[in-house]
């Protein structure tokens, strides 16, 4: 006797239930689109739209008062040929070798000593260190602080009896003066405080128990896991370093003589006195590719090292 059981006809609702569930990844999709899409067309003409106009003008003769006239790479040209283009790339590099050097190093170095002390002094220094965001409004405070007759630092040295500096009007101190105030204005150094904090105090300890001195324990355990934070946050400052304007535009406006002239006071005085829109985006487009250079081969160098 043969058992057959009979199976449930498929109902027709069920095509409908599979048509319903495979419309749900187009949704999923369109709702994807949708959040994504203002961000991209922000990214679009805030960011890709304007280099992409550059390089055009770049190979125009380009003024505000008359109309475009393409030129090929003649503001290449010029701009290479301006006795001032490798004053202001000397001036740039010289600032920021000493940025780096003085506001890069130091608070990796605080941020270690930080870790060393009770969670109540890290969270007020952590708040201390973030006030002094408004770097516009803090340059500006140290420009009256460098004031040759009412400044805060002269002051000082009447008080210790030294001589009185010139700061922002000596050319031997003007590019100093204006990279001291980054010691101060460096906000990033909370980001290695934040990366120390997720470093496992279980490593420490067990490091404590073997013998570990205080060195051999930021050696082994504190570099290796901030490095690749070191590694980004070079790049940034590499960058920034490089496209400084707000520190020389606002403290010295260049001078005294060509002392503090930066590529980006350069491409401004272009831009904006000269109305020279052509050879001003030409220079700023060299700026673009020797950062570019920098970047990569920084990358290069970090890869290799985080490799090993």
């Amino acid at each position: 006797m043969n058992d057959t059981t009979a199976l449930p006809p498929r109902s027709s609702g069920g095509r409908g239930s599979g048509g319903a569930g495979s419309a749900r990844p187009r949704y999923k999709h369109l709702a994807a689109w949708c959040f994504t899409l203002p961000g991209l067309l922000f990214q679009f003409f805030f960011g890709w739209f304007p280099i992409a106009v550059a390089f055009i003008v770049a190979f125009q003769r380009y003024y505000l008062v008359h109309p475009p006239q393409w030129i090929g790479l003649r503001n290449f040209h010029d701009a290479v040929a301006d006795p001032l283009t490798p004053v202001a790339f000397t001036n740039t590099a010289y600032y920021a070798a000493l940025s780096l050097g003085l506001t890069f190093l130091v608070p990796i170095i605080i941020s270690i000593l930080l870790m060393e002390m009770p969670p109540r002094i890290i969270r007020v220094m952590m708040v201390l260190w973030f006030l002094p965001v408004a770097s516009t409004a803090g340059i500006v405070i140290w420009k009256y602080l460098y004031n040759p007759k009412l400044g805060l630092l002269n002051g000082l040295l009447d008080m210790m009896h030294l001589p009185r500096q010139a700061w922002l009007d000596d050319p031997g101190l003007a590019m100093l003066s204006l990279v001291l105030p980054g010691v101060i204005l460096f906000s990033p150094g909370l980001v290695y405080i934040a990366s120390l904090q997720g470093i496992p105090e279980e490593l420490y300890e067990a490091a404590e128990l073997e013998g570990a001195g205080f060195l051999q324990k930021i050696r082994q355990i504190t570099l290796p896991r901030l490095r690749p934070v070191i590694a980004m946050m070079l790049i940034f400052s590499v960058i920034a370093a490089f496209q400084v304007f707000e520190q020389p535009f606002i403290m010295t406006g260049g001078g005294p003589g060509y002392a503090t002239l930066t590529v980006g006071i350069r491409i401004y005085d272009l831009a904006f006195k000269a109305y020279n829109l052509g050879k001003a985006t030409a220079l700023a487009i060299l700026l673009f590719f020797l950062i570019m250079a920098l970047v990569v081969i920084q990358r290069r160098c970090f890869r290799e090292s985080l490799d090993e």
